[in-house]
């Protein structure tokens, strides 16, 4: 939908995009050789995607309308809903983005400050892959909501174009996340927590078409009644958790020819504690993607990842059934095929999606495979 108001100054695009669809997952609950009766579920999806653009000409004397701020704003919401025997498997999440873009000059170069607000909001159930069931504690108190949460976050980015091909920015963001049930009555420690992320990146466009950004990037999360010390009676003198991590990114996209895209995606952090140690981390993820664009108004989506996560040290790990953890190293692929069709309209489309995931986990028990077969259809105004 494309809306104009001139009376105001402004222009603004919106776009609405409605999926829904149906799937197959042999293993919703990422257990391990899960049985064929109870391991597989049939699910129904929605996906609601509704996103914005407002341009704001600033007019100054002699420079017409070439500078300009934009607003633009993203809401999000998926829920996938599966049949009765896996309803432990329902799953939401909400999304919201709000930036402002300031466009100026800064020492005779292009100049971008970029305000942004994000909201997220997940709920789920917690499903031990080791009691294969809803978690509960060792007391039988179940612990089903233990992570889902409330998020939100605050950001100020400011952007230096060197010249056409080369870009600076640096990145500051505070957020902070509320997990919606806390447990104290059966003696879990609240995850809430605190964050601040500083981030310099680095843009390359080359006259090719193909876009290069690398960024590392430090962040501190302090945890608000989470103690370090694993096992540790928090009246006896434990601090409470503080991470620091120290992450990095290499983002790479070109299109190959006319009808096909490619784009790379490296990352990573080293997380370490405060305490003795006991959750530090390493983590990394390699994605690739291939988009093509058929004649006749199809596309072909291949989608492709790989990670490793690993504890330093595996005999302080934390308990799965405590944090989450699934073990002291796991590593894991994930294969995806996407086609998708336009269906006698153009704002509609029919859409097939292939999936497969496999995770190695250092406690055998803990490793997992899934297949996930889903067709939908997608309007989008």
């Amino acid at each position: 939908m494309l809306f104009s108001s001139a009376a105001i100054g402004a222009a603004a695009e919106d776009q609405l995009s409605v999926f829904v669809g149906i799937g197959y997952d042999s293993n919703p609950y990422k257990i391990s050789s899960p049985e064929a009766v109870q391991g597989a579920a049939e699910y129904k999806v929605l996906t609601l995607n509704y996103q914005g653009d407002n341009h704001r000409p600033h007019h100054r004397p002699n420079q017409g309308n070439a500078k300009k701020a934009n607003l633009r704003y993203r809401l999000g919401l998926q829920k996938d809903i599966y049949n009765r025997s896996s309803r432990a498997a329902d799953n939401s999440r909400f999304d919201g983005h709000l930036r402002w873009i300031g466009r100026f000059k800064f020492a005779e170069k292009k100049a971008n400050l970029m305000l942004s607000g994000d909201i997220r909001s997940e709920r789920n159930t917690y499903y031990s892959q080791t009691q294969r069931q809803i978690a509960e504690t060792s007391d039988g108190d179940l612990i089903d909501n233990r992570f889902s949460f409330d998020a939100l976050s605050l950001s100020a980015e400011l952007v230096y174009y060197a010249d056409k091909k080369h870009s600076w920015s640096l990145l500051t963001q505070v957020g902070q996340r509320n997990y919606r049930e806390d447990y104290r009555d059966v003696g879990l420690e609240p995850l809430d927590f605190n964050e601040f992320r500083l981030q310099p990146s680095f843009r390359y466009k080359a006259e090719s078409g193909a876009n290069l950004r690398l960024f590392i990037y430090h962040k501190s999360r302090k945890y608000s009644a989470l103690h370090n010390d694993l096992g540790t009676d928090p009246e006896g003198g434990s601090s409470l958790l503080e991470y620091s991590l120290n992450g990095y990114g290499a983002v790479f996209s070109k299109a190959l020819n006319e009808n096909l895209d490619s784009s790379f995606y490296l990352s990573g952090y080293f997380a370490r504690d405060n305490g003795q140690g006991s959750r530090d981390l390493d983590y990394h993820r390699l994605t690739a993607s291939l988009n093509y664009q058929l004649d006749s108004g199809a596309s072909i989506e291949i989608n492709g990842q790989a990670y490793w996560r690993g504890y330093l040290n595996q005999q302080l790990s934390p308990e799965e059934s405590e944090t989450g953890s699934s073990g002291g190293r796991r590593k894991g692929l994930i294969a995806e095929f996407v086609y998708s069709q336009q269906l006698g309209f153009r704002p509609l489309r029919g859409l097939v999606t292939l999936r497969r995931e496999v995770e190695y986990n250092s406690v055998e028990v803990l490793g997992y495979q899934r297949q996930i077969v889903e067709l939908g259809l997608q309007y989008q105004l």
